[in-house]
């Protein structure tokens, strides 16, 4: 089945982590390439990306926490994401989301396996469900995309480390493989108990991919209907 296919997948991704910081991916995945283009244009693309798939797996436990969880689960989403979009800077929007996932890796899981989690999914609209879904899928594809994510900010560090006018910049490419490394073991558990519940109220999340299109929702809504929409 795609699922269980997936979850070998994505448990490969995660022995990845093990190494990722900045030694041993590198012969993993191929090793760093050496320089080549603008480095200062392959920096900002790395921490475009990077801030991505953090934003996206932040807002997708948001988003979980918010339809599966209590009212006081719902509310504190809301201020989560409330405190996100009033954060002026990269940095201050990255430590949000990276202590989002940190902090709620866990909780969501237990959310999705829960007893009631079943009867909860079912007891909700058609969009919120579909609003679900989409969060685990985001949780999923992000999972994928992480490794190569992980292995492209080393090959940046390798490659332009000793280029004195980019050593400033350096800093956040290190802090963004360390997000996603912290990240990774916490997206496994998520996504296959979150792909065993939609099995079980057969809703169909779609077949995550690493080229699969990620994009981060910053629209949390509730069971009854009160939302935060980021502007």
């Amino acid at each position: 089945m795609k699922f269980n296919l997936f979850a070998v997948l994505l448990a490969l991704s995660i022995s990845f982590s093990v190494n990722a910081q900045f030694g041993g991916l590198g012969g993993l995945v191929g090793g760093a390439k050496g320089g080549g283009g603008d480095a200062g244009a392959q920096i900002d693309s790395f921490n475009a990306d990077a801030q991505l798939i953090s934003t996206a797996v932040g807002f997708a436990l948001l988003q979980i926490q918010a339809a599966l969880g209590s009212k006081e689960s719902g509310a504190a989403a809301l201020k989560v994401a409330e405190e996100h979009a009033k954060a002026t800077t990269p940095g201050e929007k990255d430590a949000i989301m990276g202590r989002q996932i940190k902090e709620s890796g866990a909780a969501t899981v237990e959310l999705l396996k829960a007893g009631d989690a079943k009867a909860k999914m079912e007891s909700l609209s058609e969009d919120m469900k579909k609003k679900v879904a989409q969060s685990i899928l985001a949780v999923a594809v992000a999972g994928l995309k992480a490794p190569a994510m992980i292995n492209k900010g080393k090959n940046i560090i390798q490659s332009v480390g000793t280029n004195p006018m980019m050593i400033t910049k350096l800093g956040s490419v290190k802090d963004g493989i360390t997000l996603l490394a912290d990240a990774l073991p916490k997206l496994a558990p998520i996504v296959t108990t979150g792909m065993q519940l939609m099995r079980d109220v057969k809703v169909d999340p779609g077949t995550p991919t690493e080229s699969s299109k990620l994009e981060a929702n910053p629209k949390i809504t509730i069971p009854d209907n009160l939302e935060f929409i980021q502007r």
